[in-house]
């Protein structure tokens, strides 16, 4: 895992109480450029629709751009209706990024969701490394999660860092249809609580 995973130095408090069966899903993909093209596409916190599949449509909802309380809006391309609305929570500028769900509507069951995102030179490549974290809003969600749920967040997180790698490396908007590179993404861990 990155070390960047290990000092967040500029950091908020979270807003909401975790909920039932608290899981954490990291990855990494390693992008074929280096990683101050890649954080400078990274850092503009509104524009995740250009390489996040799940994202039909984002915008930056607040004034700050970049940084800690940086907020987005985010409708979901993979259910329609739903959307996310996050703040970015800890910063380090040029390496690291994390970002909570502040209002989740249109997506049953979850009760909190939020990922980290670190970036790490390699060569002349970034490696990417991310987690996903989320929580469900009772017992029956949590139970379903262990069972079967967290095989789809597993699938949806790999084609978010597939669409990352994608996108940094041919500046193509992804959408929902566009063919990634999925092998790419290596699984480091999963946790359910």
């Amino acid at each position: 895992m990155s070390s960047n995973f290990k000092t967040m130095r500029h950091s908020t408090p979270r807003t909401k109480k975790v909920g039932k069966s608290p899981t954490n899903i990291t990855l990494e993909v390693e992008i074929n450029k280096p990683i101050e093209d890649v954080w400078a596409d990274f850092a503009e916190v509104g524009n995740i629709y250009l390489s996040a599949p799940t994202v039909g449509h984002s915008i930056l909802t607040s004034e700050i751009k970049h940084g800690l309380g940086a907020q987005r809006h985010m409708e979901m391309s993979i259910m329609p209706g739903a959307t996310l609305d996050e703040q970015v929570i800890a910063w380090e500028e040029g390496s690291f990024m994390e970002l909570e769900a502040v209002k989740i509507k249109g997506m049953p069951g979850l009760q909190t969701m939020g990922g980290q995102f670190g970036l790490t030179a390699r060569g002349s490549n970034t490696l990417l490394t991310s987690t996903l974290n989320y929580s469900m809003s009772n017992g029956f969600f949590g139970f379903m999660n262990r069972v079967m749920m967290n095989k789809v967040f597993l699938k949806l997180w790999i084609s978010i860092l597939a669409g990352y790698k994608y996108h940094y490396e041919t500046g193509e908007e992804v959408r929902s249809k566009t063919k990634l590179p999925l092998q790419a993404v290596q699984t480091i861990k999963i946790e359910i609580n």
